[in-house]
């Protein structure tokens, strides 16, 4: 059977034509609408997973490295693009982000790249459901399940829009852009959750090659479970017992299971992790998604260390703080080897962390690897050696070493990544702030990739780490702390390498100790954002709207920046449209 990959490359031409005709305009004037669909390519049923494509494309345009994936991960306060320089400053839009600044007339990309990024994978939903729904009976011997996996994905763009504006246009088929409306954020819930429960009977429940990168109805509880645990925020009714139902639905089918090794679910060309339930099939050309999270991180002379050419592959910007990675537990045992190199005898300290999630953090002096033998990066990894410093990229007269140096302006420093940082610094960039920031390299590159080419490491939208965090969560608001402890601790043994000396008691289990244990397991994964406006929500403590301490941000009594702003330019298209209050 075809997978979404095999088709992608099987179908590539006729893709981008779809693309172009089933496209719209963010505000859902979907033209094209009036058009009957190409007969000749829909009603030929080998050619309709091909047909599907193109809303599965879009959804690169929300995960990761994109303006979706930044708005969720820049406003929390586990990631920071800082200004090195001038390097990453671009009109202060990162600064923006970070400081809960974001304004509708923006034009730097992410408010309104967010807005369209959402419903531009709506448009394309709707245009293959309308493609579907209209053709001839019989011509799709798997029409209903065909039809109810577009509408779930469908639902997805629809829950992203939704987090991130509130009150979001909800249109299902062509409208015109001056009668679009938003309805409230409870009403978009109630929508999504109807919705989404109708097709879930009609969607696929196998898991194999024929179901990766597809949405299944393992992804549609996977939705729900998430929607029902913030649902407090959404519509101000608790539904803790019906995210316990979803999530349940998915452990216990026995579909999935966790890794031994927690880096083995984001490892090397769309891997086929069974802890994985929904993921962003990528690919080094683009064609779908390209995964690009770690080389906007790593400072370009990293790359040494996974084995790819040097030098041009990372960007040296997207960081975490000290503030985010205090909450890992960098306790580690050391042991010590000798290895010839170049003709020179190297005695190299290893670092193994107790707890292994700790690894997909680079700090301190980097050193060179071949990407597999110093896979992963939890266990034995190089953190100190007697070899000289550095290699800096054409800097011929210095001996190749396996420390990594840098020779930015000539500066010739070595590459040392600190937790330590002014977060933003207009100017000349010295050396200790070019490194400043820990690096997540969480996606382990795939060695030998050429310079200046993304990465093809499927992205995790869903995984069982998170269905578990979510039910133990959700347990102990319902308070149900045996439960509760037994889901937490379930993770937390994987995380120490099957070791239960870490394991949480019920004095652990606190709305501090929980949002923390989800910034370790699911850090870049596009849901701390969320996380905190729910901590915060459930117990007026304010997670998010302190997320920037330094400097301060400014007051936000109101929570308006618990919402971005409609962007000003598709208000002006679509005067239906209502700003959202605060701004």
């Amino acid at each position: 059977m075809h997978t979404l990959l095999s088709n992608l490359k099987k179908w590539a031409p006729v893709i981008v034509l779809l693309w172009l005709t089933g496209s719209s305009c963010t505000k859902l004037d979907v033209k094209t609408y009036s058009v009957v669909p190409a007969s000749s390519f829909w009603s030929n049923p080998n050619n309709i997973p091909s047909g599907k494509i193109p809303a599965y494309s879009a959804l690169g345009n929300i995960t990761g490295h994109s303006g979706v994936g930044n708005m969720m991960e820049i406003t929390s306060d586990e990631m920071v693009y800082p200004t090195r320089g001038t390097d990453w400053y671009d009109g202060g839009q990162w600064a923006r982000m970070y400081y809960h600044q974001n304004l509708p007339s923006d034009v730097d990309g992410n408010v309104d790249g967010c807005w369209q990024g959402c419903l531009q994978g709506v448009a394309k939903c709707n245009y293959v459901i309308y493609s579907l729904q209209g053709l001839p009976t019989g011509a799709d011997p798997n029409l209903q399940s065909d039809i109810a996996e577009m509408t779930a994905l469908r639902c997805y763009f629809y829950y992203k829009a939704m987090v991130l504006f509130g009150p979001i246009p909800y249109v299902n088929y062509t409208v015109d852009p001056n009668k679009i409306t938003q309805i409230p954020m409870a009403a978009a819930f109630d929508s999504i959750e109807t919705t989404l429960k109708s097709v879930l009977p009609n969607l696929k429940s196998n898991v194999d090659l024929s179901t990766y990168g597809v949405f299944t109805k393992w992804a549609g509880f996977s939705l729900l479970a998430r929607m029902y645990l913030n649902a407090k925020y959404y519509t101000g009714t608790d539904r803790s017992a019906d995210c316990v139902s979803m999530c349940d639905s998915i452990i216990n089918s026995g579909n999935f299971s966790l890794e031994p090794n927690y880096f083995d679910c984001f490892y090397g060309v769309n891997n086929q992790s069974k802890e994985n339930i929904f993921v962003v099939p990528a690919s080094t050309n683009n064609l779908i998604y390209s995964n690009g999270i770690v080389q906007a991180s790593i400072e370009f002379n990293s790359s040494l260390t996974f084995g790819i050419p040097c030098c041009n592959f990372g960007n040296n910007g997207a960081s975490s703080t000290r503030d985010f990675y205090q909450y890992f537990d960098t306790n580690s045992t050391y042991s010590y080897n000798a290895v010839q190199i170049n003709g020179r005898m190297v005695h190299n300290k290893l670092r193994t962390f107790n707890d292994q999630r700790t690894g997909q953090y680079l700090i301190g002096q980097q050193f060179q690897g071949d990407g597999v033998t110093n896979y992963p990066p939890s266990k034995n990894w190089v953190v100190d050696n007697d070899d000289v410093c550095c290699t800096y990229d054409g800097n011929s007269s210095t001996q190749t070493t396996t420390k990594i140096g840098d020779d930015y302006n000539s500066l010739l420093s070595p590459v040392v990544y600190y937790d330590t940082m002014a977060e933003f610094s207009f100017g000349t960039s010295p050396a200790y702030f070019r490194h400043a920031g820990v690096r997540n390299i969480k996606y382990w590159p795939q060695p030998g990739l050429p310079a200046n080419n993304n990465m093809a490491n499927a992205w995790s939208v869903f995984r069982l780490a998170d269905i578990i965090l979510m039910r133990g969560e959700a347990k102990y608001w319902l308070g149900d702390n045996a439960g509760a402890l037994t889901d937490f601790n379930t993770i937390r043994t994987r995380a120490y390498y099957g070791s239960t000396a870490h394991n949480w008691t019920t004095a652990d289990l606190t709305p501090d100790n929980i949002l923390q244990e989800r910034g370790r397991e699911l850090a870049w994964e596009d849901v701390r954002r969320i996380d905190q406006i729910r901590m915060e929500t459930y117990t007026n403590i304010p997670y998010y709207t302190r997320a920037r301490n330094w400097p301060p941000k400014p007051a936000d009594p109101d929570k308006h920046t618990f919402l971005l702003p409609v962007p000003l330019n598709e208000i002006n298209t679509s005067p239906g449209l209502k700003q959202n209050p605060g701004y």
